[in-house]
């Protein structure tokens, strides 16, 4: 009898951390991966993070219980159409982009009512993208967002939320319009202040004399430009009215600090970046903790289809999260 299986779809970081996530403790499973790049199923493979390649889409979903498609937004579609008609009866698809609202149209458009889907969305620290930086901790005291449509059944929702549990991670369920308004401040605005930064110093005549001076400082805040330019531009364009709501109110932001800095008003400039670094410490050290104060995802009480098909609500005491300090 073929041992449960679990399907891969992507392989950078995401999808490579979930394979090794899942490898580091006793499993009854398999892990069959799938990427367009060669190298990075290659480097997957080479990690530990599948037990085996499969260089066609359809066989490496062939049988799955569980299809993770850890793929750029722009993939998502196209891979939904090409699997719609060959994934096994009650499988559970998940997918890990930053925006939500569209991929579930998408599942609801392409996918067959005899699987079920849920939109999910793992928050994770790493500066690092590409299979090379991908480990087993990456999901430790991380939030992972699940956001189900009001018709998924309660099993699937389930199974996602045991898949963040063995991941190390903590559920945080909540709508997928609501996800997509938060996420548009903290993931889509970075990228595009990131863009503005270094397009309104490179733009100037004095760039030339400029460049020599940028440090570190300017080379950490203009980071994300050097990501891949499709993944930033795909969430910002399904996801236009949040986008432009937080840009809307950056640009306050930021004329608030140039009549500030105009009329010389040192004291509230002082008092400003005092409490800006006040509030980035203690985010951060609520994030190393996953100590989030107002709890409002309900624990995982019953294990789901993950639990049941491949054992993943069981997590060993040496790995549950850290209780907050």
């Amino acid at each position: 009898m073929s041992k449960p299986r679990i399907a891969i779809v992507g392989l950078g970081l995401i999808g490579s951390s979930i394979g090794l996530a899942l490898s580091r403790e006793q499993r009854d499973f398999e892990i069959i991966g799938h990427d367009k790049n060669n190298t990075a199923a290659s480097q997957a493979k080479k990690l530990g993070a599948v037990d085996k390649v499969e260089w066609n889409l359809i066989n490496a979903c062939d049988g799955a219980g569980l299809v993770i498609l850890a793929l750029p937004l722009g993939a998502i579609r196209e891979t939904m159409q090409a699997l719609a008609g060959e994934l096994a009866t009650g499988a559970v698809v998940l997918d890990t982009a930053t925006v939500k609202a569209p991929v579930l149209a998408w599942a609801d458009e392409l996918l067959p009512a005899s699987v079920a889907f849920v939109g999910t969305h793992p928050i994770v620290a790493s500066a690092q993208p590409g299979t090379a930086a991908a480990r087993a901790d990456l999901f430790e005291r991380c939030s992972w967002a699940i956001c189900p449509a009001p018709t998924t059944a309660e099993s699937a929702v389930k199974t996602a939320a045991d898949l963040a549990v063995r991941l190390g991670a903590q559920a945080h369920f909540l709508d997928a319009a609501e996800h997509d308004g938060l996420t548009a401040a903290v993931e889509q605005l970075p990228a595009l202040a990131s863009m503005a930064l270094l397009t309104s110093a490179a733009s100037q005549p004095v760039w030339r004399e400029m460049r020599r001076l940028a440090g570190g400082q300017f080379e950490s805040s203009t980071r994300l430009v050097s990501t891949d330019p499709n993944v930033f531009g795909d969430a910002m364009l399904h996801n236009p009215e949040q986008v432009v709501r937080w840009i809307d109110s950056f640009i306050d932001n930021m004329a608030a600090w140039r009549d500030l800095i105009a009329a010389g008003d040192n004291e509230t400039i002082s008092k400003a970046f005092a409490e800006a670094a006040t509030t980035r410490e203690r985010w951060l050290s609520d994030r190393s903790k996953g100590n989030w104060e107002e709890a409002i995802t309900p624990p995982v009480e019953h294990p789901g289809l993950l639990a049941s098909l491949f054992g993943l609500g069981r997590r060993s005491a040496k790995r549950q999260p850290a209780k907050p300090s």
